[in-house]
C-alpha cells in the first residue's frame, strides 16, 4: 500500500508540474499574440474608416483619400502643406491660377475656377473621393457636392488653425498636421518673448482701400486673428460688435478710425484696376492722413496682401508671422 501511495503522489506531482508548464505557455503566448498584431495593425486604423464631424454634418471615409478636391483658397494653402496635392482646385484670387509661392506644388491640378462659384461639372469629371468647401462659400451647394463624393465643409474661411485640423484628420496627416501647429506655438512663443514690453501696449490697425474709393479697416479676419493671438491688441475704434468683421469708411473726416501704433496696409494694387490705386493716394495724400501716430511714426506699411490677407493657409500665417519680425524690429 505504501509504495502504491509513493507512486500515486510521483504521478500526481509530474501532473501538476506539466499542468503549471502547460499554463505559462499558454499565458505567454496569448499576451505576446495581441501585441504583434497591435503594432503592426496602429497604421491600418490610421488609414481605416473614419467618420468626421464638420460645420454641415459628418461625412463617413473608407479609406485614405487619394483624389482630393478643394474649394477654397486657405484650404489649397494648406493641403499643400501637408504634402497632398489635390487633383483640383479652386483658383487663387491673385496670381492666377495659382499663388505664386505655390505654383511649383501645383502641377498638373485641374483649374475649378473661382471659389465663390466653383465648376461643378469639373468636379465630377475628375471623380474625387473627397471634397473640401467651407460653409460660408459653399453651403447652398453643399447637398450637391455630397452627392458627388464624401464632403467636408469648415465653419470659417480663415481660421487657417482649425482649417488644418480639418484637413490633417480628411487627409490622414495627423501627424503632419500635429508637427505644423507644435512649430506654430513654439514661434508664437518665441514672437512674444522677443517683442516684450510691446505686446500688450501696441495697437495695430489692418486697412484696406476699395475701388469705390472708401477705406475700410478690418476687425477679424486672416491678419485679425493672427494679432490676437500674439497679443498685438486693436484701437477702441475699430471693436465692432460681433459677427461684424470690416467696417467701410466714406469720408476723409473717418480718417481717425484707420489709426493706430502700426497701421497695415493689405491693399492689392492691380494693373487693371487703376481705381484702387487711386484711391489709396486719395486717402494717403489727405492733411489728416499726417496726422495719424502711426503716420508720424514711421509704422505705415504696405504688406503683401497674398499672404496678409488672400491666401488663408498655414503657409500664409507663417509669412505673416516672419514679415512681423521685420516690422517690429525683432531680431
Amino acid at each position: 500500500m505504501r509504495v502504491l501511495q509513493l507512486m500515486l503522489a510521483m504521478v500526481l506531482t509530474l501532473a501538476l508540474s506539466a499542468c503549471g508548464t502547460s499554463s505559462t505557455t499558454t499565458t505567454g503566448s496569448a499576451s505576446s499574440s495581441p501585441a504583434a498584431p497591435a503594432a503592426s495593425a496602429a497604421p491600418q486604423t490610421d488609414a481605416g474608416e473614419k467618420t468626421i464631424k464638420h460645420a454641415m454634418g459628418t461625412v463617413t471615409l473608407k479609406k485614405k483619400p487619394e483624389r482630393v478636391v478643394v474649394l477654397f483658397n486657405g484650404m489649397t494653402d494648406i493641403t499643400v502643406h501637408l504634402g497632398v496635392k489635390p487633383v483640383g482646385s479652386v483658383q487663387s484670387w491673385e496670381e492666377k491660377p495659382w499663388y505664386n509661392y505655390l505654383r511649383t506644388k501645383m502641377e498638373g491640378v485641374k483649374d475649378l475656377g473661382e471659389e465663390t462659384q466653383p465648376n461643378v461639372e469639373a468636379i465630377i469629371a475628375l471623380k474625387p473621393d473627397l471634397i473640401i468647401g467651407t460653409k460660408p462659400r459653399h453651403e447652398k451647394i453643399y447637398p450637391q457636392l455630397s452627392s458627388i463624393a464624401p464632403t467636408i465643409m469648415t465653419e470659417e474661411i480663415f481660421d487657417w488653425k482649425a482649417n488644418l485640423k480639418y484637413a490633417a484628420d480628411a487627409l490622414y496627416k495627423k501627424e503632419e498636421g500635429d508637427k505644423i501647429l507644435a512649430d506654430w506655438d513654439k514661434k508664437v512663443a518665441e514672437f512674444k518673448q522677443k517683442a516684450g514690453d510691446k505686446i500688450g501696449k501696441t495697437e495695430v490697425s489692418i486697412v484696406r482701400f476699395e475701388r469705390d474709393g472708401s477705406a475700410r479697416f478690418y476687425a477679424t479676419g486672416f491678419a485679425g486673428t493672427i494679432f490676437k493671438e500674439l497679443g498685438l491688441a486693436r484701437p477702441k475704434a475699430q471693436i465692432l460688435e460681433p459677427g461684424k468683421a470690416v467696417l467701410n469708411l466714406t469720408t476723409k473726416e473717418q480718417m481717425p478710425q484707420l489709426d493706430g501704433d502700426y497701421i497695415f496696409d493689405i491693399t492689392r494694387l492691380n494693373a487693371g484696376e487703376p481705381s484702387v490705386e487711386k484711391s489709396q493716394n486719395d486717402w494717403t495724400s489727405h492733411p489728416l492722413w499726417k496726422n495719424l501716430k502711426g503716420v508720424k511714426n514711421g509704422k505705415y506699411f504696405k504688406v503683401d496682401s497674398i499672404t496678409w490677407n488672400l491666401a488663408g493657409g498655414s503657409m500664409a500665417a507663417q509669412s505673416m508671422l516672419a514679415d512681423l519680425y521685420k516690422y517690429f524690429e525683432i531680431k
